[in-house]
């Protein structure tokens, strides 16, 4: 299966280099690589053999390589297009080819994993202000990434213009089948245990440098109906971007409400679901440079098996707020296979809503241009737990660390430009195993060069 997919690629491929004459065939992408020191890494699922956990004592240093290639080949014209998006990611030194996706960087790297990330079609509907897009596509939400971020599904989405409102609609079909789709079987195609998302936005610009929207998110989750549970989250919210001077001002809020439904034992009482996340950020013109301050705050409790007080995301991976660009606390703006934060090394959670508990982010930064091809940033980071799980040790705190992080970027010629990071974060007593000092955890450190070309 996986050779003949290879052999229509290079096919297609092949055509589309071999002829540039084809009308509307486009291909694109980048391709980065980012080279570690550090003692902090968080992957998912473990790929590396570097599971996802708290800061540990002690912690060795790590130096390895990564890289992603992500190569996009379009053919169509004004009125419609298929698309196709491809990525290939790896560790230099991993494994060879073995099918796992994210692998594929040891000695011998043929029969390499190639992830098919997008496969869809984009048309519009003639006389009318709509297009849509059927397939599967990536898509994000509209408070910076924290529910969904760049999340692959498979759906239909819609969208339109009538000024001056502009709105989506959406339905996507998360899991089909539900646990069955773990299974030798893969595919359950009964209709009552799916996980299905639901999306409404409308976005309205009364004058010029405003837009508000009003959003309404619907998860409709059965993929336990086999077991006895289900699952209903309504999430309505708003958004909002305006300028006023040398800044440019941007917040939303959502609130999430449904139950939790578990009718596999009598008498069980279902679990309320009521959490909000709300944010503010400020990007500034200051002087020679760009400034920015912002804050995110995502609501916690502290008894979740009674009624869940904070957030349900799109799952680990698929939430990436990245734009406070913390190198350890959260997710890097060059962040590729190492994807996740110190908010997702919270005991026994790996979601924004670190466990039911909340989270508090605060962070700054300022970057200038150096000269004609140098570009020179720093910030400055805070991340807590809102609140303290009734089951959490009386040594543990809410504080998970204060992170410092600077980078400097140069371009070496169009497309192309490399950059030094370097992040070094206070590790806060919320990662504290014991009540000794034995318990502590070592403070965190981050040092990558990186290369990156878009093309």
């Amino acid at each position: 299966m996986r050779k003949g997919f290879l052999i229509v690629l290079v096919v297609v491929l092949a055509a589309a280099f071999a002829a540039p004459a084809m009308a509307g065939t486009d291909i694109n992408g980048f391709y980065k690589t980012r080279m570690f020191m550090t003692n902090f890494v968080q992957y998912y699922g473990g790929d590396y053999g570097t599971t996802v956990g708290p800061p540990r004592k002690d912690a060795a240093t790590m130096a390895f390589v990564e890289q992603r290639m992500r190569l996009k080949v379009t053919s169509g014209d004004e009125n419609v297009k298929a698309v196709a998006q491809f990525e290939i990611d790896s560790v230099w030194g991993d494994t060879k080819g073995n099918g796992q996706s994210a692998s594929g960087g040891g000695l011998g790297t043929d029969a390499t994993n190639i992830e098919t990330k997008n496969a869809y079609v984009w048309f519009k509907i003639p006389n009318t202000p709509l297009d849509v897009t059927v397939g599967l596509q990536g898509q994000s939400d509209s408070y910076a990434n924290v529910f969904m971020g760049g999340a692959d599904m498979g759906g239909i989405f819609v969208n339109g213009k009538v000024a001056p409102v502009a709105f989506r609609l959406g339905w996507a079909k998360w899991s089909e089948g539900g646990a069955a789709a773990t299974t030798a079987n893969r595919l359950d195609l009964e209709k009552a245990n799916d996980y299905t998302f639901y999306l409404a936005e409308a976005k309205f610009s009364p004058v010029k440098d405003v837009k508000v929207g009003g959003n309404l998110y619907v998860l409709q989750n059965d993929m336990g109906r086999a077991s006895g549970y289900t699952q209903r989250i309504y999430m309505p919210g708003v958004d909002v971007t305006f300028g006023a001077g040398p800044a440019t001002i941007n917040a939303f809020a959502f609130y999430q409400l449904g139950k939790y439904r578990d009718y596999s034992a009598s008498g069980t009482s279902d679990i309320n679901i009521g959490g909000f996340a709300a944010d503010a950020r400020v990007d500034l013109n200051a002087g020679p440079g760009k400034a920015f301050a912002e804050a995110l705050y995502i609501s916690g409790g502290d008894d979740p098996s009674q009624k869940f007080k904070s957030i349900v995301d799109s799952g680990y991976t698929n939430s990436i707020f990245l734009r406070t660009d913390m190198q350890i606390l959260m997710l890097a703006a060059d962040t590729l296979t190492a994807v996740a934060g110190l908010y997702a090394s919270s005991p026994g959670d790996k979601t924004m809503g670190v466990g039911g508990r909340g989270m508090m982010h605060a962070a700054g930064g300022f970057s200038m241009k150096m000269g004609d091809k140098l570009t020179g940033k720093v910030g400055l980071g805070y991340l807590a737990a809102v609140k303290k799980l009734k089951t959490d040790p009386t040594y543990m705190n809410k504080t998970m660390g204060t992170e410092v992080n600077a980078s400097v970027n140069y371009t070496l010629a169009k497309g192309l430009d490399v950059g030094l990071v370097g992040a070094y974060a206070l590790i806060g007593d919320f990662f504290k195993s014991s009540a000794t000092d034995a318990g502590d955890p070592d403070n965190c450190f981050d040092l990558h060069a990186r290369v990156g070309y878009v093309f």
